[in-house]
């Protein structure tokens, strides 16, 4: 029996990849801003971060919490446009 592995053209995102790329990398700087705003570091950027994610108090663990889901969700769904806009303009472009 011959299994057959279907695999993106190089030139192609798959969707789930860069879904869970943009979610994942989205959450950690989230978390890494969160943790800055918890220590006490001085950093406007950091609370700026988080204050797209939740109206939660920067360093409380509700911001942490429902600002860490937002995060993820608007993260993967990034992922997925990018990869969408990337996969049409392949199409356009002939590729």
């Amino acid at each position: 029996m011959t299994e057959v592995i279907r695999t993106a053209s190089p030139s192609t995102l798959s969707y789930k990849r860069s879904a869970s790329t943009g979610a994942f990398s989205t959450l950690l700087l989230f978390a890494l801003c969160w943790v800055g705003v918890f220590i006490g570091l001085p950093l406007v950027l950091s609370h700026a971060f988080i204050g797209l994610f939740t109206l939660e108090p920067a360093g409380s663990l509700s911001s942490l919490l429902i600002g860490g889901l937002s995060a993820f969700v608007a993260g993967g769904l990034t992922g997925v446009i990018i990869a969408h806009c990337y996969n049409l303009a392949g199409r356009f472009f002939g590729e």
